[in-house]
């Protein structure tokens, strides 16, 4: 199966859940905070006109394909990977681990709507997972020195992001390395009801279809590197 693909000029791994899973039980050990995020057809449509968000994307250590539709503009059609990514499978795995190994996890988001949301998601679907604190960023005006020194005081395994974008790419760029925490998870703002399906994306797939926006499929041999943590 194809590892690597290029889609509307964003390079995007293309794991299965069990291959993104070896990957991130390295980034618990890791010194340096990993960064995954999920990634929709809107964002891939947002990355085309913000240079930051795409060299974010990119930059990541891991982007988890949340949108059969980025699969279908690929010409993907494998069942697994497909069932994969419509079930939210990758998303349901690490919290189920997150749970099982007792990870803490701070919760971050734009409003406080949105963290209640995620709350109210965790504590019906993961009840055991170990929330060490929630955020705001609407809460701090702009100061987010406030929200650094607050997830570093609860010392979070992970932190979880429901920060849009580009609004999250832009807080990353700027405050990765003050973050202390092994592994920043962008779940994206519909994480819980993600159907993998939306305007956006229906209006970039009528555009990938007539050939206005050049899509590319790239396709990449497994290193010897990826091979082995296989």
């Amino acid at each position: 199966m194809v590892k690597k693909l290029e889609i509307l000029g964003i390079k995007l791994n293309n794991y299965t859940v069990r291959e993104a899973m070896l990957k991130i039980e390295v980034c618990w050990n890791n010194t340096i905070m990993s960064t995954v995020e999920t990634i929709s057809m809107d964002t891939l449509v947002k990355a085309q006109s913000d240079e930051l968000v795409k060299s974010c994307i990119e930059n990541l250590d891991l982007a988890i394909i949340c949108d059969k539709e980025i699969l279908k503009a690929a010409g993907l059609v494998s069942t697994q990977r497909m069932k994969e990514t419509v079930e939210n499978e990758f998303m349901k795995e690490f919290l189920r681990r997150a749970v099982r190994n007792r990870r803490t996890v701070y919760l971050l988001g734009e409003t406080e709507e949105q963290i209640e949301l995620l709350r109210e998601f965790l504590d019906e679907k993961y009840e055991r997972i170990k929330i060490a604190g929630i955020y705001a960023l609407s809460a701090c005006n702009g100061d987010y020195d406030t929200v650094i020194n607050e997830i570093n005081i609860a010392t979070p395994d992970a932190i979880l992001s429901v920060i849009p974008t580009p609004e999250q790419e832009y807080f990353l760029k700027e405050h990765k390395e003050k973050l202390n925490a092994k592994i920043w998870y962008g779940l994206g703002g519909d994480f819980a009801g993600r159907q993998g399906k939306s305007e956006v994306a229906g209006f970039a797939r009528k555009l990938i279809q007539k050939g206005i926006l050049h899509t590319r499929l790239m396709r990449y041999k497994k290193s010897d590197g990826e091979e082995g943590n296989e």
